[in-house]
């Protein structure tokens, strides 16, 4: 009988030693797939906040496409005016002997200050 009272406890200790091993590693898991939760949850925040971002990146790089091609098809316009203007003026000038014959450098200086502007506010003397 005394036999069978130690294995009977030796039994129950070790059921013990099993229930507080498997108590520590069911709390381990739990308190592991919290974290993992916890982590989840941010990253889940975190792709959000990045997709949003990337939305409005895309929408940006479309209106910058929109605005480089507009600036792009202002520019082309533009080339093709000065073309115009030029041929129309070399059109003009092809017969007359006037417009064929250099100008004198004190009209050029005087043109290219009133092309760009610096002139503009002053009188131009005769």
């Amino acid at each position: 009988m005394n036999t069978s009272f130690s294995i009977r406890k030796m039994a129950i200790g070790l059921l013990l030693v099993a229930l507080i091993v498997a108590g520590k590693l069911a709390f381990y898991f739990h308190s592991s797939a919290v974290k993992a939760g916890e982590q989840v949850k941010q990253q889940e925040k975190t792709l959000a906040q990045q997709s949003g971002l990337i939305s409005t990146l895309q929408a940006q790089d479309r209106k910058n496409r929109a605005l480089a091609a507009e600036q792009q098809q202002r520019e082309q316009q533009l080339r093709q005016q000065g073309e115009t203007y030029q041929r129309k003026l070399r059109d003009a000038l092809k017969g007359s002997k006037c417009g064929n014959s250099p100008m004198p450098a004190a009209v050029v200086e005087l043109l290219q200050q009133n092309a760009s502007g610096t002139a503009a506010s002053r009188p131009v003397a005769p």
